[in-house]
């Protein structure tokens, strides 16, 4: 399937995958009357040296919507965003938007199937890719919640 041809006919679907990075969990409070977390599972280095991943899960009536790793190379990032980074505190979508940085995203792959969407994108600024991001939604899971908290039924 290409990435054009992808056209998702569920609105929340829709606005998960319009949000900014960092802005899924407003999304999901703004349209879900259920408990929604986002959680650091970890943040490291796979191996010796300057890239880091950083795993997440965001979660919506105790079910994992969407699974994300997110990874950043040092070298690339200035030392005050590493910085911020490294400290674990804050979503990357508030570090960007707390530094007036851009937060568009251009996706590379979008697939799915009957029970998940997958898809990667990165952040670029000045031309340099500053993260990128794979991301598994769940579906099944997703269409459940809706169904049982939706502030529109």
């Amino acid at each position: 399937m290409s990435i054009t041809q992808f056209k998702p006919h569920n609105d929340l679907l829709k606005k998960i995958l319009n949000a900014s990075l960092g802005e899924v969990v407003t999304v999901l409070v703004e349209n879900l009357n259920c408990k929604i977390y986002l959680d650091l599972i970890e943040q490291n280095t796979p191996k010796p040296g300057t890239e880091f991943e950083r795993k997440i899960t965001v979660s919506a009536g105790g079910l994992p919507l969407i699974r994300a790793v997110i990874k950043f190379d040092r070298k690339t990032l200035p030392p005050f965003i590493v910085k911020d980074l490294l400290q674990k505190r804050r979503k990357i979508g508030t570090i960007l938007e707390l530094n007036g940085i851009p937060n568009k995203k251009n996706i590379v792959f979008l697939t799915r199937d009957q029970k998940m969407l997958f898809r990667i994108y990165e952040i670029k600024n000045d031309g340099k890719v500053w993260f990128e991001i794979s991301e598994e939604i769940n579906l099944d899971y997703l269409y459940s919640i809706q169904r049982e908290f939706s502030l529109l039924n």
